[in-house]
């Protein structure tokens, strides 16, 4: 009964103070959810003020094949390190050249920061993208039979109509009568 009023007690003071907080060898997680931080990454959940999914152009390890965008940095590699409170900080500002255009006038809420840290953090631990390589070559393969059947519809084209019209036009000599 005492474990429980003090796994309680750390857990609303976590919830206020916003850090985790360890009691014994249990730790408690930051506030904000894991689950909505996901959804928010990848899209399937709207920002509040219509800001992009971070998932649009940053790869996250170990997360599967659909965290594997390449325009901004591999999160795991970044923030796998990181402190909540540094990543908070980060996500409030958004101090890159390329995200500032994207999202100026579109702050996070502490309410989806939250949420983002929750997820991205335990999710950066488990390191970088692997087995990408499949999907690189489903696209090859595509892209090389897309290729291909268009190599082979250009070998059967029609002669142009202009040539179709002339072969078929009576000689005459001299002049359009």
């Amino acid at each position: 009964m005492h474990a429980g009023r003090v796994a309680l007690l750390a857990v609303a003071v976590g919830v206020a103070g916003g850090a985790g907080v360890s009691v014994g060898a249990a730790e408690f997680p930051l506030p904000g959810s894991a689950q909505a931080g996901r959804d928010l990454f990848t899209g399937a959940r709207r920002f509040q003020n219509n800001g992009a999914p971070c998932g649009a152009c940053h790869a996250l390890g170990g997360e599967g094949i659909a965290f594997t965008a390449s325009l901004g940095g591999e999160l795991a590699t970044d923030l796998a390190t990181m402190e909540p409170e540094a990543l908070d900080g980060l996500l409030e500002t958004l101090p890159f050249p390329t995200m500032t255009p994207i999202y100026e006038g579109r702050a996070l809420t502490p309410a989806e920061r939250a949420d983002l840290t929750a997820f991205l953090i335990p999710a950066a631990k488990k390191g970088p993208p692997t087995g990408t390589w499949h999907f690189e070559a489903c696209g090859a393969l595509v892209a090389g039979v897309l290729f291909l059947g268009l190599v082979l519809a250009s070998r059967r084209r029609k002669t142009p109509s202009r040539a179709r019209l002339l072969t078929r036009a009576p000689h005459s000599h001299g002049g359009s009568r």
